[in-house]
């Protein structure tokens, strides 16, 4: 008989051990897709983007997405569908669990409200496209897991917005 405990027992720790390591390495994983996306959002390639796409999207304000593709073609588009691309995949490793969710409000929520505000919500949305759905899909997930407090801070359609505040009052 006390064979068989602790045959289960010696069993019953090697699953509850082979559970945990594979929390703790599922866990690791999730952290370091969460921060190669944050290095990729923020790497060179992608700033030029943004900043190129940022500029289009002031340039032709009156258009719609696929007006401009219609108006520019595609790689004239290029930056403002590599930006639009980066944040379906955003979405995508937040829908499927692929992201260490707990920290993709701070990372993301700050850049992303800024484009959502600015263009996506206007230009983008209104195609009716899947990547359409999914920026939707992300906004909407942003704002069930952020604070009153951190959308205050975040810039919003203010480009402007990092100038200093006042902190006196007055």
């Amino acid at each position: 008989m006390e064979t068989i405990i602790g045959v289960v027992a010696s069993l019953a720790g090697v699953f509850v051990g082979a559970s945990l390591t594979q929390r703790s390495a599922d866990r690791q994983r999730r952290l370091s897709v969460t921060f190669d996306l944050h290095q990729e959002l923020h790497g060179p390639e992608m700033m030029r983007a943004r900043h190129a796409a940022a500029e289009l999207v002031e340039q032709y304000a009156d258009k719609d997405y696929q007006e401009l593709r219609d108006l520019l073609g595609f790689s004239g588009i290029s930056d403002l569908q590599q930006v639009i691309y980066f944040f379906q995949r955003l979405w995508l490793a937040i829908e499927f669990g692929a992201l260490q969710q707990g920290y993709a409000v701070r990372l993301f929520g700050d850049t992303f409200s800024w484009w959502y505000d600015t263009t996506f919500h206007s230009m983008l949305i209104p195609t009716q496209t899947e990547m359409a759905h999914d920026i939707e899909s992300l906004h909407a997930w942003m704002l069930r897991h952020s604070s009153e407090e951190q959308r205050q801070r975040w810039r919003g359609n203010k480009p402007d917005a990092w100038r200093r505040r006042d902190t006196q009052g007055s």
